[in-house]
Parts: C-alpha cells; structure tokens; sequence
C-alpha cells in the first residue's frame, strides 16, 4: 500500500499522537455539544420528557451491534493488519453489503411490531430512525479511525455537530421536544455520513458483492464479542429501564442529566476507541515488549487522572448543576454526580485492559468479564432502584464497572501474560480514596468562591505530587521534552 493513500498507517510517535489528539478533540466537541445544549434543553423540556428521549437513545444503543452483527467493532484487529488496497476494499464492501441486507430486513420486522404493537408502537418509529442514523454514520468512521484519519473525522464531526446542535435547538423551541431531537440528528447524520463515504469511494472502488470466505472470518471474530457489547450496554444502560419502571420518566430525565454531565469524562474512552486498539493490534504483533513499557505508564498516568476528575465532579456537583440545569427540578440529582463520575473512569480503565486481550484473541475473557459485570448490576439494580431510587442506579453502575476492572486485571496477567500493574499503585489508591471522601465532605460547607478556590488548590496539588514525587526521572525527562518542544513551536509560530 502506499504511504499516502487513504488507508495506509505507520506505527510511529507522530502517528500516535496525531491520531490522539484529534480523538480527544473529536470526543470534545461531542461533549461540549451536550454540554452547550443542555441549559437550553432543561429549560424547554421538563425531565419527563428527557427520560423518554433516554429511552429512544439506549434502546437503539443496544439494537446497533445486534443489527449489524457486531461487524464494524469486532473486526478492527483485522483491517489494522491488513495492508493491501484491493483486500481493505473488497472487506469494508462485504461489511457494507451485508449491514445494508440486516438492516432493511431489521426494517421490515420494525414495520410489523409497529403494526400490532399499540403500547410501544410510537416508540418504533424513533428508535428506527436514531438506529439507521447510528449505523449509516458508524461504517465510514470505523474505517477512517482504524487507517488513523482522525483529522477527516474530526473536521467532518464539528461541521456536522454545529448543524444537529442548531437544528436540535429549533426543533425544541418549537415544541416538538424529544421527536424534534431524534428528526434533527437522523437528517444531519445522513447528510454528513454522505460526505465521508464518498471520501471513502473515491479510493476504492465499490461493488455489490459480498466475499463469503472475508464474512466467514469476521463472524468468527464480531459474533462472540456481541455478548461483551450486550452485557456492556446492561451495565451501562440497562438502569434506565429500572428507573423508568420502578421510578418513572421523571427521575430517568434526572438520571440522564447527571448522565450527560459526567460523560465528558468518555471522550477518553472514545478516543482511545480511535488510535488505541489498532496501535495495540499493530505493537502486539511489532513489539510486544515495548507495548507492555507503553502500557504501564499509560495505566498509571490514566488512573492518577481519571480519580482527579473524579474527586472535581463530587467537590463540584452541585455548583455544576447550578450552571449547566435550567430548572430546579433536576437539582436534586447532583448527590449522584461523583459515583457517575467514577463509573465512567472505571470504563476508561476498561478500555485500556480490552487492547491487550483483544490483540491477543482472548475474546472469551472479554465477554466474561463483562458477563460477570452485567451479572452483579442487574442483581443491584433489583435490590438497589426500588429502594434508594437514582442513587441505587448510580451505585450499582460504578460496582459492576469496578468489578469488571478487576476481573478483567486479573484475566491480563492469567491469559496474556501481561503484567501491567506498576508498583505505585498501591499508594495513589488510598491516597484518592481520602481525597474523594474529603471533597464529599467539603461539598456541603463550602461557597461557589470557595469551592473554586479549592479546586484551584487541589488541582495544583495533585499535579506537584505527581510530577514532584511520583514520576520517574525518565518520565519526567519525557514530560520536559515535551514542554519544550512545545514551547519551539510557538515561538517559530510567532
């Protein structure tokens, strides 16, 4: 393959970086979309109606592996290591093909629910559309973000949020609330997906034709991780139906608010989605020594982050509903904010583990850490929701999410034989566990000008330690390099 085309990729610092800094930027924008929107929405939209549109979105989260048989996550290993042109175009071809036939066959069965079904057959409708939306924009950036054009997904993503954003707004102000939201991103979606499928084909060369023997490899492959994505959805998700039954729409609307607060911390995640699983693919195969050395500073650096950002959203949980929710009604549900918080870096973590597994083939370790994960969050969501309400959903979340992080550890150094535990661990945990439960305490004392203050203090704190006492010199070295080079490119700049 050659260097400049499309869907080539090297293994290299600068690919790695490009690659990851684009991520985050692309998983930012998705956020602080979310973020911009949601005092407008709060403020038109009672949480009611919030909590249905949750519904609409986790029921078509759970339905696109399922229609799609899983084919644009669980094959990535195979693209990454594939180099030739006329193979990468006959496998994206086969996968396109073969998601076009399941998802008119999807629609077909969807027209017949929606025809006998009078209680849910409303819903039918708007899951259908958010659903082909989700897989029509999917298959062209699981692509592009394998081959690490993130810099064409990127561009792609601002102009098309930009554009959901405003007309999610309109559609609101209006008063057609959560249908106004799903129509919005259903056109923008198709519209922009158009854009990079033709990027695609402008390299390759499209023919209806599904290779069986291609099919046949990446069943073996996406069909037992489908477990993993439904039992990670029921971790993730299932919780809403719980509230919605034991508790109602209402506190499902709250539930979604904390939700879409705290998922800023999975721009991580996604963007690690981006760059993180085809380099590991690549240095499993390359250098998997050096992967391992990559790793554990990795880890250890993502953890000491992770559990900062953590102890900032339950010192400032209510300061931040004050400042993102319109309306009082949804105040109460910042009690719930830090457990968010530390469910969702849970999943980073999570994240990081899967690469090595994945890369070595362990897709049964994978789908059992996930199982006994969705396992212990049903068993909690039955016990916990009934009686706390919100606060149950948030605490059996961030459970399964800890306990799928353990096992899955654990499952690294037993299968792969990767040891990636590094031994300053066993001193960051205790020490942010004390510092989680301070900054719940001081929650409740402390003014909006003080709790600024305290974070300042706490921020600048955590990064001397770490740098100071923590980092090794040639970390630290790293770091300083890093600064500087930084620091010669703004002045070239200038």
């Amino acid at each position: 393959m050659k260097e400049d085309h499309l869907l080539s990729f090297e293994v290299n610092r600068q690919t790695i970086g490009k690659s990851a800094v684009s991520s985050v930027l692309f998983q930012l924008l998705i956020k602080l979309k979310g973020l911009i929107t949601m005092p407008i929405l709060t403020m038109l939209m009672a949480p009611s109606e919030l909590g249905a549109y949750n519904l609409i979105l986790v029921t078509s989260s759970v339905l696109t592996p399922i229609v799609t048989l899983n084919l644009t996550d669980g094959v990535g290993i195979l693209f990454a290591q594939e180099k030739n042109v006329d193979t990468i175009s006959k496998m994206f071809n086969t996968i396109l093909n073969v998601i076009f036939i399941l998802t008119v066959c999807f629609y077909i069965l969807a027209s017949l629910f929606y025809m006998f079904s009078s209680e849910y057959g409303s819903y039918v409708i708007w899951v259908s559309l958010l659903l082909l939306a989700n897989i029509t924009n999917k298959l062209p950036i699981f692509l592009l973000a394998t081959y690490q054009k993130s810099g064409i997904i990127l561009k792609n993503t601002f102009q098309k949020d930009i554009v959901i954003t405003i007309a999610t707004i309109a559609f609101v102000y209006f008063g057609y609330s959560y249908k106004g939201m799903v129509v919005s991103a259903f056109i923008v979606q198709m519209f922009f997906s158009a854009f990079l499928y033709r990027k695609i084909y402008s390299s390759i060369q499209y023919s209806f034709h599904i290779d069986k023997t291609i099919l046949k490899h990446f069943l073996i492959m996406s069909l037992p991780l489908l477990p993993v994505f439904f039992f990670s959805w029921i971790v993730q998700s299932s919780d809403s139906y719980f509230l919605a039954y034991f508790s109602g729409q209402e506190t499902l609307g709250k539930y979604s608010v904390i939700y879409g607060i705290t998922n800023v911390i999975l721009s991580i995640t996604f963007a690690l989605n981006f760059f993180w699983f085809p380099v590991s693919a690549r240095l499993w195969v390359e250098s998997r020594e050096q992967y391992m050395k990559i790793f554990k500073v990795v880890f250890v650096g993502m953890f000491a982050m992770l559990l900062t950002i953590v102890c900032l959203f339950e010192l400032n949980s209510s300061t931040i509903m004050t400042i993102f929710v319109r309306r009082a009604a949804y105040y109460d549900a910042h009690v719930i904010m830090g457990t968010i918080a530390f469910a969702f870096a849970m999943q980073v973590l999570i994240t990081l583990l899967t690469a090595p597994l994945y890369s070595n083939r362990n897709t049964k370790a994978i789908l059992f850490s996930y199982l006994v994960g969705g396992i212990i969050n049903s068993i909690l969501n039955f016990i916990l929701i009934p009686k706390i309400g919100i606060a149950g959903a948030a605490v059996s979340t961030a459970i399964a999410y800890f306990v799928i992080v353990v096992v899955m550890g654990f499952l690294n150094y037993r299968l792969a034989g990767f040891s990636f535990i590094d031994s300053r661990l066993k001193y960051l945990i205790p020490i942010y566990i004390a510092a989680w439960a301070l900054m719940g305490w001081l929650r409740g004392y402390l003014t909006m000008p003080e709790i600024f203050i305290a974070d300042v203090i706490f921020v600048t704190l955590v990064m001397a330690s770490i740098y100071k006492q923590w980092m090794r010199n040639d970390e630290r070295n790293y770091v300083s390099a890093l600064f500087m080079n930084f620091r010669m490119k703004q002045t070239q700049g200038a």
